[in-house]
């Protein structure tokens, strides 16, 4: 039986170190808040109230200087000193104010990522394009306004991939993104956030040719993760995609190869303090 929930073994090495330095980053309150997990008992078998108020009291008074976020973000102003210049044609200007759909501009869609390499090594990009039927020409798109936009994904985000070599080429032929969704209550006011899963792949249709497909997988009542059905995403000229618009950015290349964050080690060194 498939399990969408699956993780990727890379991804489960790595997590933990992912959520330190994400935790020193934010500096004294997230640390505080793991206790032991930063701040260990100088005598954990000692299970008395005494201990345990001994141990609060070191908790309250400790101090943490939280030098890594400092550093992380010294180091995104450094990149940006000079604004980036971005080059891509007419049909694509509104990347410059709206890249995701959510109102980040590209400027500001590459200073994230910049913190989210810095931070756990990789990120990922990925290019999603509204449901749509095909467009006989130009004016006609434009009319639908439906833009493509980048979503940038934290590398927690992304759980699972896998390759393949067509040819000469190696390409990702399977990713899957776990995604929150808010959910907003009957009263109108609270709101509840739903894990689902983004499946994207890249399919055998035979004699050669492959397709992107989509599928989301949500939890039924009865606790299954199901599936919503494939869809077969189609081009300008209503022509399949022959790979996944989906990338890996990486501190050194964009591969899928995962290597220790840039700022493990001052975490680390941040947390002995």
């Amino acid at each position: 039986m498939s399990d969408v929930t699956f993780k990727h073994p890379e991804y489960v090495k790595n997590f933990p170190l992912w959520d330190q330095v994400d935790d020193v980053c934010k500096g004294q309150a997230a640390v505080k808040a793991k206790t032991t997990a930063y701040l260990p008992r100088n005598n954990p078998q000692d299970k008395s109230l005494e201990a345990q108020g001994l141990y609060d009291a070191y908790l309250k008074r400790a101090v943490f200087y939280g030098v890594t976020g400092k550093t992380l973000g010294s180091l995104v102003g450094a990149a940006f000193a000079t604004d980036p210049t971005f080059k891509f044609p007419q049909e694509l200007t509104h990347l410059e104010r709206n890249a995701n759909g959510a109102g980040v501009s590209l400027y500001q869609l590459s200073q994230s990522a910049l913190r989210h390499v810095l931070k756990h090594y990789r990120c990922a990009l990925y290019v999603d394009f509204p449901d749509v039927g095909p467009s006989r020409n130009r004016a006609e798109e434009k009319a639908k306004q439906a833009y493509p936009m980048i979503h940038l994904l934290s590398s927690k985000a992304v759980i699972n991939w896998d390759t393949v070599t067509i040819g000469n080429q190696t390409k990702l032929n399977l990713v899957v993104i776990e995604e929150s969704v808010s959910k907003r209550g009957d009263d109108g006011f609270s709101t509840e956030s739903q894990v689902q899963y983004r499946v994207l792949r890249l399919e055998d249709m035979g004699l050669g040719e492959f397709a992107y497909t989509i599928e989301v997988y949500t939890k039924s009542d009865k606790g299954i993760w199901t599936g919503s059905g494939r869809k077969i995403p189609t081009d300008y000229n209503g022509d399949t995609w022959s790979y996944i618009p989906f990338t890996f950015v990486g501190a050194v290349d964009n591969s899928a190869q995962i290597d220790n964050s840039p700022l493990l080690e001052l975490a680390d060194i941040n947390l002995a303090h």
